[in-house]
């Protein structure tokens, strides 16, 4: 498979969902400007040469099945279409399956309300087959979730040169504290008070258990961007997944979106502002045009998540500034000096720069809630959790196993480093053990031993009951849609279906 195959099949998986939310949750004006806008966006994919050289890497037959094979257990690991172990989330994704089978687009709580203002991009493929079908097929939700992992683990797999050793640990990259700490928890009481929310990071894997259709846009940005750097390509390829990620995740798209435009800003910068305007139009300003609309959409909520900077809630400030150091503070020692020690051994380098803005936005984000639990830094993390962990794990693809093992011997400071990096593969590894401990298989043949049942996807209504009943009411009003909105104004469709 050629790289630019991979990257038109990518935004091409990125971009259906954004075509029926155009299709379905806009006036009929609105849809067919941006879809022909969108199809142009795409267009401009199919017809770039810039992946089309032999120079490129390509995925070869035994590339191809090691990565459906990956793709195909961390679907199954992920507790996607029931199979194993499912977190406390799939409550919501459940519902959401439903509700979008069950009634017509866009979805309306109350039925004569304003439209639900949700991020529904992972979802509305299957849920438009489910209706084609008559009702919820778990092989489509399996099948989808399994491409959208192949598609994102392979352009990590690229980014890594095909390792796919390095490519699992850059999928747990950002555990570290979590290993620590369980250790200890094992000798010593725990280091701090747990607050209402949590200051800490998820590395994408454990992420991939609770919210998949967060995990498989993020793998497609992280490995894209930093293959483009690798390769000296025009970052602003970049700019158009991002766009589209908007209706799959939101949190993700925002953080990658902000490096990515601080990266372009600076490249045009050291340019002298001598570009290519035609690059600039087709990969930067049509991209934005295309998810403008989209945006609007996902600010009309009725009522704002909770947010503010974390001394502004009634929680103990020695016990965050703890917290802080535990599980912000160690990754930010292990990233910082883990890249420094190992890139040093790289006679063409990516740029730096990336990676320490990372760094930086590592060190102040968790200083702003947003969310009930602090979804802005459990999600917004991930873009930068896997780009860190390509940066890190990169400068041992470039060389012989055994040249690496001979570099680490020579530094026991470097050893250290690099095994407590690689500590954060224990959580993955105890998840993916758990899900083949748990799951419909033993359920059958040890029922006696093992306790599973599959969340149902018929249990409410609608994604406001299933908040309002399993999390709290405050987090189920904010995602209700806003009757005075300018998205529910001038953009939603003026007849809504019955629901």
């Amino acid at each position: 498979m050629k790289v630019k195959l991979l990257r038109s099949l990518t935004i091409g998986y990125l971009l259906v969902p954004n075509l029926l939310y155009y299709f379905f949750w806009t006036k009929t004006a609105i849809a067919a400007v941006w879809i022909l806008l969108l199809l142009a966006a795409f267009a401009t994919v199919l017809m770039s040469g810039n992946f089309n050289s032999d120079a490129r890497p390509a995925l070869i037959i035994k590339d191809l099945g090691v990565l459906t094979a990956i793709a195909l257990l961390i679907t199954f690991v992920s507790g996607a279409a029931g199979l194993s172990y499912q977190t406390f989330d799939y409550w919501c994704h459940n519902t959401k399956f439903y509700e979008l089978f069950k009634y017509e687009w866009p979805i309306r709580i109350p039925q004569d309300g304003p439209v639900i203002s949700y991020y529904y991009g992972y979802y509305v493929v299957p849920a438009l087959i489910f209706k084609w079908l008559g009702g919820i097929n778990e092989t489509v939700i399996f099948v989808w979730t399994a491409l959208g992992f192949f598609l994102g683990i392979a352009w990590v797999y690229l980014a890594l040169n095909k390792n796919i050793i390095f490519t699992l640990l850059a999928t747990a990259v950002g555990d570290t504290p979590h290993v620590i700490k369980t250790v200890f928890y094992k000798f010593t009481h725990m280091w701090y008070q747990m607050g209402d929310f949590g200051l800490e990071s998820w590395s994408n894997f454990e992420n991939l258990l609770w919210v998949p259709n967060q995990v498989i846009p993020t793998l497609m940005i992280g490995g894209m961007f930093v293959y483009l750097l690798k390769n000296k390509l025009d970052v602003e390829y970049i700019v158009l997944p991002i766009a589209l990620t908007f209706w799959w995740a939101v949190f993700p798209a925002f953080t990658s979106g902000l490096l990515t435009a601080i990266v372009i800003v600076r490249k045009w910068l050291l340019a002298g502002l001598r570009l290519d305007w035609a690059l600039v139009f087709r990969h930067v300003i049509l991209p934005f045009l295309c998810c403008l609309p989209m945006l609007l959409f996902l600010t009309s909520h009725e009522e704002p998540p909770i947010s503010g900077f974390i001394w502004q809630f009634p929680d103990s400030m020695p016990s965050r500034v703890i917290e802080y150091i535990v599980n912000i503070g160690i990754n930010l020692v292990v990233f910082f000096f883990c890249y420094r020690y190992f890139s040093t051994r790289q006679t063409s380098p990516m740029d730096a720069f990336p990676f320490y803005l990372i760094l930086f936005f590592f060190m102040v984000f968790p200083i702003y809630r947003v969310g009930k639990v602090n979804d802005f830094l459990f999600r917004g993390l991930m873009p930068y959790l896997i780009i860190t962990g390509i940066y890190v794990f990169y400068p041992f693809t470039v060389v012989p196993w055994q040249d690496s093992w001979r570099m680490l011997r020579k530094s026991f400071l470097q050893l250290a480093f690099f095994a407590v990096m690689a500590s954060c593969s224990f959580i993955a590894i105890g998840r993916v053990v758990r899900s083949l401990r748990v799951n419909v298989v033993t359920k059958q043949y040890f029922p006696d031993r093992v306790v599973f049942d599959p969340i149902p996807y018929d249990a409410y209504p609608n994604i406001y009951e299933v908040l309002r009943d399993k999390w709290s009411q405050r987090e189920a009003d904010q995602y209700l849609g806003k009757k005075d909105s300018f998205y529910e104004l001038k953009m939603a469709p003026s007849n809504p279906s019955d629901n």
